[in-house]
């Protein structure tokens, strides 16, 4: 339901916000473009794939190669994602894909994703992001408790049922929301985590009259938000993650903004104003900012 209100187009420079990036080292490695490096036990790794153990060689079938171990691979896909390198990522990953490990599908199902942004028309989009829904769901049922899984389900389901109508966005809306709850829940330094639910917050306290009306008729208790509780979701992760990303600091002036607390709103809108562009996103909230503090 949020991506009526604009979170495509926020979603894309927050999952590959610029950050010191950490090259994975032994079991090491990052996730989600967030600059923080997650440990990965050896012992989660299937016995028969022997990664890490062999020597050298390539993936070929359903065998992963010596050489390239589970971490020198996540790796690479990552390296290739900061250099927004899509298509190499996903024929990278489509090769491993048949090893079921949840962190090769979910950054498939990343890959994807992107695949789907670039696609010329809505049909090849549809496909495209169904695609990318089904590697993440698959790499849920692999692993549960893997946030990232967590973060890019709440981000799919949302494009997927957003193309088959308002009604059927709107009865994903809880589900979209447990999924970055559980993400948050999982790994509790993530920044951009706590923005998605933030602007999940926001998104249904902006719902427009004719869109409550359908909620009410799908759920019994319709998804509820205020703009407290997004402020609260922003402010929490810019806390975790200091200027972190140029849309939370937007998001946050525009929600002071609407609670009336202009002197507040005024330093957040000029910190995202002033804001060292980077992206097309960091262009569009300094532009809104500039804008928006026109007014106050």
């Amino acid at each position: 339901m949020f991506l009526r209100f604009g979170i495509r187009k926020c979603l894309s420079p927050v999952i590959r916000k610029i950050t010191p990036r950490t090259r994975a080292k032994s079991a090491s490695f990052t996730r989600l473009g967030t600059g923080s490096v997650v440990k990965v036990a050896k012992t989660s790794i299937p016995n028969a794939l022997m990664f890490g153990v062999l020597g050298g060689g390539f993936y070929a079938g359903s065998v992963l190669a010596k050489e390239n171990t589970l971490e020198t691979l996540l790796a690479e896909a990552d390296e290739l994602y900061d250099a927004m390198k899509y298509e190499d990522i996903y024929d990278l990953l489509s090769a491993h894909k048949e090893v079921k490990h949840d962190e090769i599908l979910w950054r498939l199902g990343r890959a994807t994703y992107e695949k789907a942004k670039a696609a010329k028309t809505d049909d090849e989009k549809k496909v495209l992001y169904r695609e990318a829904l089904d590697y993440v769901e698959e790499a849920l049922a692999i692993n549960s408790e893997n946030f990232a899984v967590h973060k890019w389900m709440s981000i799919l389901i949302d494009y997927v049922y957003g193309y088959e109508g308002t009604k059927a966005r709107i009865s994903q809306s809880y589900n979209v929301k447990n999924h970055m709850e559980k993400a948050c829940q999982l790994n509790p330094t993530d920044g951009t985590s706590r923005y998605l639910l933030g602007y999940w917050y926001y998104s249904i306290a902006s719902i427009p009259w004719y869109q409550r009306k359908i909620a009410s008729v799908v759920f019994a208790t319709p998804p509820s938000g205020t703009y407290e509780d997004a402020l609260e979701q922003f402010l929490h992760a810019e806390k975790l993650e200091p200027n972190f990303y140029s849309k939370n600091l937007l998001m946050i002036g525009k929600c002071y903004q609407i609670l009336g607390k202009n002197e507040e709103a005024k330093q957040y809108l000029t910190r995202a104003m002033n804001y060292p562009g980077k992206t097309l996103d960091d262009k569009e909230a300094m532009d809104e900012a500039t804008q928006l503090l026109k007014g106050l």
